[in-house]
């Protein structure tokens, strides 16, 4: 199955960092516990005015290609996965797409386009989709990216959390980032996706729903944190983890890293239990994570991390990586590389 692979890789990350204490303080009802602490997260990328959802994927994608063997005219699928559609500051776009402009912008105009949203699975999403395409002979090669304008959760969530209990609370842990990935056919034996993976809970589909806030002009993000963290919910994890590596014929011994969703690193730790609890390990593949920087950055997330860890060179070559996908819906996946 390891007939195609990840190319390339491009990141954007906004310039500001904001700290959860300055959030905090921004707050006219304090929480009353410490964020920073149940988190983990320390600080995240702000976008400026200027950016938004189509700038922070197109830098994204500008990055990639000064990685990648391809030019731009060469590229023939470009996919935007973002939960956000925000173009010329706060305004959603819809129609026409982003990856049209995207495509355009970069100079890559006979490529095929498409948008697609699945909540934070949206990236491995799009990296389903230009893989099938890719192995079907429609397209040689591809771009998946993505540009999350996160922080507009935020700015909505400091307005109107107004107690503890508050189901916006998870807005505060959100970062802004853009993220873009190249797929080709042309393999080796220590490179490849193997597989990507995707199960639905629907019984917690209204347990997070971003929609437009009804008290301020913007975006909100309800949350029913506590619920979507319990085990009834994490339990699927590692179950659906071991029914796909049986499907593949791999195990939890195959993988050198696992790169978790970013949410919140009490929420990661509790999810990387539940899968060494069920496996019956006593080690598991070392755990790759940024949040504690960027916090959760959405559909970019596992991406990030995996840029950053390339860029420090802390994976070895030829490594295998399992990618633990979790987002609304309730989706949960499983994304399977070697690199």
């Amino acid at each position: 199955m390891n007939d195609v692979r990840f190319e390339s890789i491009g990141l954007y990350l906004p310039e500001e960092k904001v700290s959860t204490q300055v959030l905090v303080e921004r707050m006219e009802t304090p929480p009353g516990f410490d964020l920073e602490k149940i988190t983990g997260i320390k600080t995240r990328r702000v976008k400026s005015s200027d950016e938004d959802s189509y700038t922070l994927a197109l830098d994204a994608a500008r990055n990639c290609l000064t990685k990648s063997r391809f030019e731009a005219d060469e590229i023939e699928a470009v996919i935007c996965t973002s939960i956000s559609r925000f173009k010329e500051g706060e305004r959603a776009i819809y129609e026409p797409t982003l990856s049209l402009s995207i495509k355009n912008a970069i100079g890559a105009h006979t490529a095929i386009n498409y948008d697609i949203s699945n909540a934070c699975a949206g990236m491995t999403n799009g990296v389903f989709l230009l893989q099938n395409l890719i192995r079907a002979g429609v397209v040689k090669n591809g771009l998946v990216l993505s540009g999350e304008c996160c922080s507009s959760l935020t700015e909505t969530a400091l307005k109107e959390i107004n107690g503890p209990f508050s189901d916006q609370f998870a807005s505060l842990t959100v970062g802004d980032s853009g993220v873009a990935v190249i797929l080709d056919g042309m393999t080796n034996d220590d490179e490849g996706i193997d597989f990507v993976e995707f199960t639905t809970l629907s019984d917690y589909a209204l347990d997070c729903l971003g929609l437009p806030s009804d008290k301020n002009p913007g975006v909100a993000m309800y949350s029913n944190s506590s619920k979507l963290s319990s085990m009834d919910v994490v339990q699927y994890i590692p179950r659906f983890i071991d029914y796909t590596l049986e499907k593949y014929g791999l195990t939890l011994g195959d993988y050198d890293y696992i790169i978790p969703h970013q949410t919140a690193v009490s929420v990661i730790k509790k999810h990387v239990r539940a899968v060494q609890d069920y496996f019956k390990v006593d080690k598991m593949p070392e755990i790759l994570s940024s949040v504690e920087e960027f916090g959760n950055t959405s559909t970019t997330s596992h991406f990030v991390v995996l840029n950053n860890c390339l860029e420090q060179n802390r994976i070895k070559k030829g490594s295998r990586v399992l990618m633990m996908v979790a987002a609304s819906g309730v989706v949960i996946g499983v994304t399977s590389f070697r690199i």
